[in-house]
């Protein structure tokens, strides 16, 4: 919505005109005691006859700023435009502009960064984290040497595989990193890998899955998560994986990979595809470049969402 743009209110219809005044003079009068146009007309050092210009312009903002009443978040916004409320002006007349109200500001702030997201599979609560969010009192100390290496690679822009058990955290620590680069500026791609392979398998060869695999090599920050989850297809590690591994790394592109497993574990998963035909030495490449490619940290404490 411009907020810039004012809004026009249409007079009451279907009354002649002697009711039409009748009502008018009668709305004025209940003008005269709303607590919200006096403090209005002080503010803006106006005679309090002026409100006979637009009684019933006046009368529909008192109505939709009402709806603001109460309200201390985004999410129970009651305007029909979320995150914009109904400010009335006067500047030789009445008129009422929308603008952008405090929680929506903040919401923006908090949202920006997502613009420099190329590819996205982030759940929304994920999409605003950040490492200075976590509560560093409360954590066990395997959690906190592994999230000040991870803080540390974030900041240095290395490349990174982050592996343990189910539930520990890693993929928050990844969107954690993501979010901040995206912060910087820098445009990422954040890819939920057993979801990408069914979109890339589903639509292979279509412009669309060519175009995610694009800016995919191209982000300055990729986040490959949860690899080791998906089914292997001899067209999503041979003809996917492993080609878009050997770019982002002969590039030196920064990579973060998640995964509940360690290496010896993702190469025996790797080994075979859907049609069950064994390919070691495939699988082997595949785990070697991720192996020389990136820093290598492990994250096995308690099933985090569990204890929430």
């Amino acid at each position: 919505m411009n907020k810039d743009k004012p809004i026009a209110f249409n007079h009451i219809e279907g009354l002649s005109f002697a009711e039409y005044e009748r009502n008018t003079k009668e709305l004025i009068e209940k003008l005269k005691k709303d607590s919200m146009l006096e403090r209005f007309v002080q503010n803006n050092h106006l005679p309090k006859d002026r409100i006979h210009e637009s009684p019933w312009l006046i009368q529909s903002w008192l109505k939709e700023i009402n709806k603001c009443k109460g309200c201390k978040r985004i999410e129970d916004c009651k305007q029909s435009e979320k995150g914009f409320f109904p400010d009335l002006v006067y500047d030789q007349e009445f008129h009422i502009n929308f603008k952008q109200c405090p929680f929506a500001k903040k919401e923006y702030e908090l949202r920006k960064h997502l613009k420099n997201y190329l590819v996205s599979d982030l759940s929304e609560n994920l999409e605003t984290v950040s490492f200075k969010e976590i509560d560093m009192e409360n954590e066990v100390e395997e959690y906190l040497l592994v999230l000040e290496k991870a803080m540390e690679y974030s900041q240095e822009e290395k490349s990174v595989y982050l592996y343990g058990t189910m539930g520990s955290g890693k993929t928050y620590l990844a969107a954690c990193a993501c979010n901040a680069q995206a912060r910087k500026g820098k445009k990422v791609a954040f890819i939920h890998y057993p979801s990408f392979c069914k979109r890339v398998s589903y639509f292979a060869g279509s412009e669309e899955v060519e175009l995610e695999i694009q800016r995919i090599r191209r982000a300055d920050f990729l986040v490959i998560d949860d690899i080791g989850a998906e089914m292997v297809s001899e067209y999503n590690r041979d003809a996917i994986l492993l080609p878009l591994l050997n770019y982002r790394f002969d590039q030196k592109k920064t990579t973060w990979i998640t995964s509940n497993f360690d290496f010896a574990v993702l190469e025996n998963h790797l080994t075979s595809s859907n049609r069950g035909i064994s390919a070691e030495a495939k699988a082997m490449r595949i785990v070697e470049r991720i192996a020389s490619g990136t820093s290598v940290l492990a994250l096995t404490t308690k099933d985090r969402r569990k204890a929430l």
